[in-house]
Parts: C-alpha cells; sequence; structure tokens
C-alpha cells in the first residue's frame, strides 16, 4: 500500500493562522496536521508514504525530514491538485491512497478506508449536509451526482478528502490521469480523474464515516471547529501540549 498527500497549495483562506506556511504546518494539540496524519499511517504499519510539495516546500521537508518521499510541484500557483499528482504519477502502479494534506481526523477513519476492497473507494460523510462543502449524491453505493453547486436536496454527504484506489483500477486511472494532462487541464483537482468515470457509468464507490470526527481545515471556521472537538476530545492532550510550549 502506497499513500500520496497533496501538499502544494498556498492556503490562502487560513492567513493570519499558518502566519504564511503551508496550511498542513497548522497545529493543534502540539501537532501539525501534516505530522499527525503520517504518524497515524505509520500506526497502521504504512510507511510507503510520498508529499508533493509546493508552496513553502522546504518548511514541509524540515517537519518531516526523512519520514517521507518528497515530489515538487514546481508550478503551484498556476496549476492544481492534478498537475501535483502528475509529478508522481510513477508511483501508479499498485494499492494506492490518495488524500489532501490539511485533513484531521479520528484514528479509527483510516481502519474504514484500509479494509476497501473494491476497486475505487472516497470517503464521504452522510451527516455533513446542510454546511457540506465538496458534495455527493448517492446511488446505492457509488456516487452518482458531485460538486459545490448541489443543493440540500441533492446531497447526500460531503467529500472527506481521501480515496482510495487499488492495483485492479491504477492501470485506467493513470491513463485518464494522463490523457487530462495532455490536455492541458492543468486547473483541475486530483479527484476529477475519478469524477471523470462516473459519467461514463463507470461505478465510484464511496465508504460512509458517518460519527467519525474530521475535518479539512482549510478556512477560520474549519479552524475553530476543529479546536472546539480537540477542547471536548483530547483535554489532557491539549493541556500537556500547553505545557510543552510555556
Amino acid at each position: 500500500m502506497k499513500v500520496i498527500i497533496m501538499a502544494a497549495g498556498v492556503g490562502k483562506r487560513l492567513l493570519g493562522i499558518n502566519k504564511n506556511k503551508p496550511k498542513c504546518l497548522v497545529t493543534t494539540n502540539g501537532e501539525t496536521l501534516i505530522s499527525r496524519i503520517v504518524r497515524l499511517f505509520h500506526k497502521q504499519g504504512i510507511r510507503d508514504i510520498s508529499i508533493i510539495v509546493g508552496y513553502q516546500g522546504d518548511l514541509i521537508r524540515n517537519e518531516l525530514k526523512d519520514k517521507v518521499q518528497y515530489f515538487e510541484n514546481s508550478a503551484f500557483s498556476t496549476t492544481n491538485s492534478i498537475m501535483s499528482l502528475w509529478y508522481a504519477k510513477d508511483l501508479l502502479t499498485e494499492d494506492v491512497i490518495l488524500l489532501n494534506a490539511d485533513l484531521y481526523y479520528e484514528n479509527s477513519l483510516l481502519d474504514h478506508i484500509l479494509q476497501q476492497t473494491k476497486q475505487v473507494v472516497m470517503l464521504a460523510d452522510s451527516t455533513r449536509i446542510e454546511d457540506a462543502d465538496y458534495r455527493f449524491g448517492f446511488e446505492g453505493d457509488h456516487i452518482c451526482r458531485f460538486g459545490k453547486h448541489l443543493d440540500n436536496n441533492e446531497t447526500d454527504g460531503e467529500y472527506v478528502g481521501m480515496a482510495r484506489i487499488n492495483k485492479s483500477f491504477i492501470k485506467t486511472f493513470k491513463q485518464t490521469l494522463e490523457k487530462m494532462i495532455a490536455a492541458e487541464k492543468y486547473g483541475s483537482w486530483w479527484e476529477d480523474v475519478l469524477y471523470s468515470f462516473i459519467g461514463k457509468k463507470i461505478p465510484i464507490n464511496y465508504r460512509d464515516v458517518a460519527g467519525i470526527f474530521w475535518t479539512e481545515v482549510d478556512t477560520h471556521k474549519d479552524y475553530d471547529r476543529l479546536q472546539s472537538w480537540v477542547k471536548r476530545n483530547e483535554p489532557l492532550k491539549q493541556m500537556n501540549a500547553v505545557s510543552l510550549n510555556n
């Protein structure tokens, strides 16, 4: 199992919190988001982890040292995450988990994605509809609608920011990624490669992680949600982190 993490973006909406650092270096409970992500994968015995950096990439390298391998999207300011994945395309040879670096989630969330056996599975949360950002509609066990434009009646869950692609589908996925890059769709998200199959009636499955806490940390509201959850659920760790910083 390989893990590829997208961490090239600037995170402009977190200005004032991330202090011009990559948003994956936001700290909660004395630990950055990206360090926590890597630690939780290591806890599951997964150490083949790669990170695509861009904005202030040296800060991420200094944070993680040799715990991961690095690729760089030097065009991060004019391209989107599909280009980041392109730089790591040679890694697409076997089972892989793809995720965004601005995620915080309870440990048990990884159990869900590691247990999946279908060829493509994207994590979703059916409890997040009213305030959902990127929205999914479901039909059976697969995704039939997607996008920020969906209204609440069309929404069955929010995309979590993590997907698993098994080896049986990885060649097809990589070929489509190559076609999109050849068509100069540099402004696309890496997830758009998966969404392109939905219109072709090729199933992209979802796994509902309702009941497990997670949040992307993309805005001040996201950050406040995270800090509130940590304060309620991990108070001892939080106090220890405060004492270490004093």
